[in-house]
């Protein structure tokens, strides 16, 4: 049976993540930049939580997820890793 995003066990572990992150003044594991908490979700560098093995590599919806940015979490993408990616660009200065 296929496990989604909305499955209550991933919701529960990325809302303690984001919490964690918040309260930490936690960075972007991918690019290392701080988080805008006042960003709408669809925002580019709102928070989103990246599975460490993406779910198409065969990682698990509730395993190791890390704090990253909507679009370093997506450049990063299914197959990518860490030292391929570059941060993304920003109009403010963190």
């Amino acid at each position: 049976m296929a496990t989604w995003r909305n499955d209550h066990a991933y919701v529960t572990k990325r809302n303690a993540l984001r919490r964690a992150t918040q309260r930490d003044n936690g960075v972007c594991w991918l690019c290392g930049h701080p988080f805008d908490w006042t960003l709408d979700w669809k925002h580019p560098m709102s928070f989103t939580a990246d599975h460490v093995t993406p779910i198409a590599r065969g990682g698990s919806m509730t395993g190791d997820l890390r704090p990253a940015h909507r679009s370093c979490n997506a450049r990063r993408g299914a197959g990518r890793t860490i030292a391929t990616i570059t941060p993304p660009k920003t109009t403010r200065d963190w």
